[in-house]
């Protein structure tokens, strides 16, 4: 059987075209999986980096957070102290006024016999003591005093004073040598309280901090 050239053509042309689309189907298979590869790599990597940004958003909003929260704790805890330190001073103005009012009153007297037979105790063995009193004590009390020390173990060892220190009341003092001291003035008395007020105060607070 003879094959015409037309034949020949047409099976090539047959040939290469059956060639050529199994080629570009081959290739678009290929594409279409290169393209769902790359799609799925993007998307992961969206995704991570998607992940990457709320994890570090977080942990930047936890940071933010604790500071303010620090911040706010320290602040109410430097409010705090200042509170407290209002409430000392206050207590210790209260204090001083109460000691004011206190050398008016006869109780005052009787803090003062007490506190004379105290001091010929300390001074026992001193030769001379001077005794120093408020300029208002002296002239006001001057008789009493004397009474109570001449009735007391300092008779006839004493010397009275004005101090020129503020004392509020009470008296402080010392052997003729100035080795030895005593004080017994309300000033001294409110000031060395001022440690107890303040374990007093931080007590309260806290218990309120507490039961709040």
């Amino acid at each position: 059987m003879t094959v015409s050239i037309e034949d020949k053509i047409e099976l090539f042309s047959n040939i290469l075209f059956k060639d050529i689309e199994e080629t570009f189907v081959e290739k678009k298979q290929k594409a279409a999986e290169d393209f769902e590869k790359e799609k799925n790599r993007l998307l992961t990597e969206i995704e991570n980096k998607k992940k990457r940004i709320i994890e570090e958003s977080a942990k930047k909003a936890e940071k933010e957070r604790q500071q303010i929260f620090a911040k706010a704790k320290a602040s109410i805890h430097h409010r705090l102290l200042e509170k407290k330190q209002e409430l000392m001073e206050d207590i210790y103005e209260l204090l001083i006024n109460e000691a004011e009012k206190y050398v008016s009153t006869e109780g005052y007297k009787e803090y003062l016999s007490k506190n004379l037979d105290r001091a010929a105790a300390v001074f026992e063995n001193s030769p001379s003591v001077m005794l120093y009193f408020s300029k208002r004590d002296i002239e006001m009390l001057g008789s009493f005093i004397n009474q109570s020390i001449e009735s007391g173990a300092l008779k006839g060892r004493y010397h009275l004073k004005e101090t020129d220190k503020n004392i509020l009341g009470g008296f402080y003092a010392e052997d003729s040598k100035g080795e030895m001291q005593a004080d017994y003035t309300f000033r001294t008395l409110i000031e060395e309280s001022r440690e107890l007020i303040g374990i007093s105060v931080s007590r309260r607070f806290d218990e309120v901090h507490v039961n709040g």
